[in-house]
């Protein structure tokens, strides 16, 4: 599969199939995020692969929109010391990407549970806690998100996106705009 098809097939999957991922599958995406572009080079994230059924069911109950943790065969959580880099979110969120295609090129199913909310200082802490318990993680770090990695039992639709023409902007924004600006 080609990274333009990978680009158009990727879904958010949050139904697996029983069957197990290979270690070696599992090495190989974490080793392809290795290669994500990070802030200055910075390199800061780290990876815990899950597998033990335990602990993906203890994840799944982090909070309610991620239930279907437990169903998943394998999980990545993307670990990161905040003060390493300014740029921790967005490098765990690239990351977070590069496994998530990694997977789809793979033909595994990938969803992400958030356990970080920029807007809900308080969520975001007790999800953080929770987390941390139960994968031992030292308390200097952040998990933004876990990524669930199984194979999928089912496609799910495509989701309606906006047209290229809705989101596109030449020079300048123009988007909204009813009458051009006299020049």
């Amino acid at each position: 599969m080609d990274v333009n098809e990978v680009l158009r097939s990727r879904r958010s999957i949050k139904n697996y199939l029983a069957t197990p991922v290979s270690r070696e599958k599992l090495e190989e995406l974490v080793d392809l995020a290795r290669l994500s572009p990070s802030g200055a080079n910075k390199n800061s994230w780290r990876f815990v692969v899950i597998t033990q059924r335990d602990t993906l069911e203890c994840l799944s109950q982090t909070h309610p929109n991620c239930k279907w943790l437990s169903s998943a065969q394998a999980g990545i959580a993307i670990i990161i010391d905040p003060t390493s880099t300014r740029y921790w979110l967005e490098d765990c969120s690239v990351a977070a990407y590069s496994i998530w295609l990694a997977a789809t090129a793979q033909g595994l199913g990938a969803a992400w549970a958030a356990m970080y909310l920029s807007d809900n200082p308080a969520e975001t802490e007790r999800r953080q806690q929770f987390v941390r318990e139960a994968l031992f993680i030292p308390g200097n770090f952040l998990v933004p998100m876990v990524l669930a990695i199984s194979y999928p039992e089912s496609l799910p639709p495509t989701k309606p996106r906006p047209g290229l023409k809705e989101v596109i902007c030449w020079n300048r924004y123009t988007l909204g705009e009813t009458e051009k600006p006299k020049i």
